[in-house]
């Protein structure tokens, strides 16, 4: 992209990483191929059944087909070395298929990034997939948090409140910017030296939580994680409660690889962390089978 404000030029990119979402995966990345601000695409399917040979004509979107599904950051690694180490992107983007978002919104970002050279993680305002209020990004957990977090009452009692305190954060943020720990991982942007000094993202955790891995890696070298409110983004991805053990247990190791990983706990807090993510995995269980059967006497 060319920055009208400097008068220069600064290469970006962005991963699309797809897995068994042909049609979502396929429909942005052609539109954000006439995206002035994004100059290179790269497409990786992370080891789907979907099959994407000769989708794609235009010379800025290259694709790739990993030969394992190695989780999220493990696919996404698989783009960020193109653009990094092949097409030399001095900004990288990571995108889920089913996030929209404008041209600005890349625009904005890179003009932050130069801005402030400590500036390494950047997303934008969010929006969930019928413009509802969400979550706008991740504090690192502390141990209490974490139980809480465990059962569904705790859990529940503070999103509501949560939502609503970032999105007025975000909204009233000094020059546009919200410093966070963490930004969410369906789109978000990254300057190309930081992964390169961190070799690339974290891949010790399949799925969930891969943000508060990042954000940690940047705090700890000195660096910073925003949100700007100038632009924003829609993540068109539904919300089913108490519906899918597995996201539910897999959030949960991945807190606990998270205080390993940084040696933030000791055993005892460790063990007393591991309890209540059990107990907490079986109230959801049986909470999800209540929800079940009343939705099945409805019928």
């Amino acid at each position: 992209m060319h920055d009208l404000e400097t008068n220069s030029e600064i290469k970006t990119g962005i991963v699309i990483l797809n897995y068994n979402s042909h049609d979502l995966t396929v429909a942005l990345a052609k539109r954000l191929a006439d995206y002035d601000a994004i100059d290179e695409i790269c497409v990786v399917d992370n080891h789907s059944q979907d099959d994407f040979d000769g989708e794609f004509q235009n010379d800025k979107i290259h694709y790739v087909k990993s030969e394992k599904n190695g989780g999220y950051n493990a696919g996404n690694n698989i783009g960020l070395r193109y653009l990094v180490e092949e097409k030399g992107c001095k900004y990288v983007f990571i995108a889920n298929p089913d996030v929209t978002f404008e041209n600005s919104a890349i625009v904005n970002m890179v003009r932050y990034f130069e801005k402030d050279e400590k500036l390494v993680l950047l997303s934008t305002k969010r929006y969930g997939y019928d413009n509802s209020i969400i979550h706008q990004y991740f504090d690192f957990p502390k141990l209490r948090d974490s139980i809480r977090s465990c059962f569904l009452i705790t859990r529940l009692g503070v999103q509501k409140a949560r939502n609503f305190q970032q999105n007025f954060e975000i909204d009233h943020a000094i020059d546009g910017i919200r410093y966070v720990d963490a930004v969410p991982g369906a789109f978000f942007g990254l300057r190309s030296s930081f992964v390169q000094e961190i070799g690339f993202l974290w891949e010790g955790i399949f799925l969930y939580g891969e943000e508060i891995i990042t954000g940690r890696q940047a705090s700890e070298l000195g660096y910073k994680a925003g949100i700007i409110n100038t632009d924003e983004y829609v993540h068109h991805h539904k919300m089913v409660g108490l519906t899918n053990m597995k996201m539910f247990w897999n959030d949960r190791v991945s807190a606990s690889k998270y205080y390993k990983k940084f040696h933030l706990l000791n055993w005892y807090q460790q063990l007393e962390f591991d309890i209540a993510r059990g107990f907490g995995t079986l109230e959801y269980g049986l909470a999800s089978f209540a929800m079940r059967l009343l939705r099945g006497g409805k019928r």
